[in-house]
């Protein structure tokens, strides 16, 4: 990925690598990734939101549109994109001014589409970590829960050794793997901003696991379409290089829930959605451009 004319110092991250939580008694990220679900979907009003909100955002320049296309250009002689070193404690390391110059981008990007919109937009910041800590409303965030966004503290947490060990796990990896990770996490900022989040908490009041695991993914879904609309703005703006778009399918699909279940996968225990729904629903907001294309919930 083309990060050199990208300056990441503007966007907020708070290195955590090296402390450890003082309130480990918290109740870790049920509060955010739970099981309460919805007896009824997402109420018209909040696809209404969405469209009126961001649809000015989409599209932008030219682009091919297929994402079949994109790949056939993005393939070939050139060098497969690496993935980002480890981390050293501390240190602004690479992978620190990487996530730093991802995040400018995306903030970039989402900023210009509310602003389009005549709305107010308000920023996330990163919490990098390597220990149990406070997630500021969520309870204690471990690195055993891989990376996540805290709706009340308006967060993303990351921990690049987890990163690291799906890459081992999964099979997964590069540069743009971890860019789709972060940009599916501002992706929930994005729901937060919108309303969406609290619409879908206040629906799974009251409903049985299976219906609150539903709506779930299709939360879960609708940030990998928005991850997938910012995708296809880095592209427009000649950003991905040979690999790039491969290894953000293939991390989408590596996170599927039967991937990570295996043999024995339930889908009514679903709580992010197949390798293929992640799949479509990064490449619909890719091939579109389009944050209102995004409706999971119909």
């Amino acid at each position: 990925m083309k990060l050199d004319d990208v300056d990441g110092e503007g966007f907020q991250i708070e290195d955590r690598r090296g402390q450890r939580s003082a309130s480990d008694g918290l109740g870790g990220l049920g509060a955010v990734l739970g099981g309460k679900g919805a007896k009824a979907g997402i109420p018209a009003l909040i696809l209404v939101v969405i469209v009126a909100l961001v649809s000015q955002a989409g599209g932008g320049g030219g682009g091919t549109g297929g994402i079949d296309d994109v790949l056939g250009q993005l393939t070939g002689d050139g060098a497969r994109s690496e993935a980002a070193p480890a981390s050293a404690g501390g240190t602004k390391d690479e992978q620190y001014r990487f996530v730093g110059d991802v995040g400018t981008l995306l903030e970039d990007y989402w900023s210009d589409a509310f602003d389009r919109s005549g709305e107010r937009f308000e920023p996330t910041s990163l919490v990098i970590f390597d220990a149990p800590t406070d997630t500021g409303g969520c309870g204690v965030g471990t690195p055993e829960a891989g990376p996540f966004y805290c709706p009340p503290s308006q967060k993303i947490f990351i921990d690049f050794g987890f990163y690291r060990r799906l890459e081992e796990q999964l099979g997964f990896g590069g540069d743009f793997a971890m860019a789709y990770v972060l940009a599916h996490e501002y992706g929930h900022h994005i729901q937060n901003l919108l309303g969406i989040d609290d619409e879908v908490r206040k629906a799974q009041d009251g409903a049985s696991q299976a219906e609150a695991n539903a709506l779930s993914v299709k939360l879960e879904l609708q940030a990998d379409c928005f991850a997938g609309v910012w995708a296809k703005s880095a592209y427009e703006d000649q950003r991905l290089e040979a690999g790039d778009l491969d290894e953000a399918i293939d991390a989408a699909q590596a996170v599927g829930d039967d991937a990570i279940q295996g043999a024995n996968a339930n889908q009514e225990s679903f709580t992010h959605g197949s390798s293929e729904q992640r799949k479509q629903w990064f490449s619909t907001g890719f091939e579109t451009g389009d944050p209102s294309a995004c409706d999971t919930f119909s």
